[in-house]
């Protein structure tokens, strides 16, 4: 009797965060699905091979599927509709974006975070979704159920938002041999005009 009123509370209680998980995701897609657009100076560090970088350099979005990363360094990332063109990291070129294709999941690694949209982004590629919110943040992780035949793709996904306002402030994209690479967002100015020819390319 005492294991079954054990277990009994233990589903109870598995049940009652999972609840509270589902409200906190349902309420920053709630919130930042609202906003339209944004500018924000951007940091983007990575940390590969015990060698770390860093660049500086500004982001924008215009919702629901239009954002420039642009660097100092002259590398950038720009998605619109149906393409991207970037020179960052491994990537370098312009590429079109297909459905189910390697440029639509990463190009919604950032679209549907800075849309509040990580149920939306887990069920499409297979994470487990867990949260925890310490040091001002709400953060949130994807986990990868399954690993990329060539160990392509992310093992981690992980948002960070802020806890009082609910607003994005980083992304960290962890790769399965443990690359780490953070987008850190700041200053960052709402539903300001954003020039249609900053996607363009």
């Amino acid at each position: 009797m005492k294991r079954i009123l054990i277990l009994i509370t233990a589903f109870l209680l598995s049940f009652q965060l999972h609840a509270q998980d589902m409200d906190l995701l349902n309420r920053i897609k709630a919130t930042n699905g609202a906003i339209k657009t944004f500018e924000a100076s951007l940091n983007n560090t990575m940390v590969k091979s015990k060698k770390t970088t860093s660049q500086d350099g500004m982001l924008y979005f215009t919702a629901p599927n239009e954002f420039a990363a642009l660097f100092t360094k002259d590398s950038y990332m720009i998605v619109n509709e149906k393409r991207i063109k970037m020179d960052i990291g491994l990537f370098h070129g312009k590429f079109k974006i297909k459905e189910g294709g390697t440029m639509q999941s990463l190009s919604r690694i950032f679209l549907y975070g800075f849309q509040g949209r990580i149920e939306d982004l887990a069920r499409e590629n297979d994470y487990s979704l867990s949260t925890k919110t310490e040091g001002g943040f709400h953060v949130i992780t994807g986990t990868a159920n399954t690993k990329n035949l060539f160990g392509l793709g992310y093992q981690y996904v992980i948002y960070k938002y802020h806890t009082d306002t609910l607003l994005l402030k980083e992304i960290v994209l962890v790769s399965f041999s443990g690359n780490r690479d953070t987008y850190t967002i700041t200053n960052i100015k709402y539903n300001v005009p954003v020039a249609k020819e900053t996607y363009q390319f």
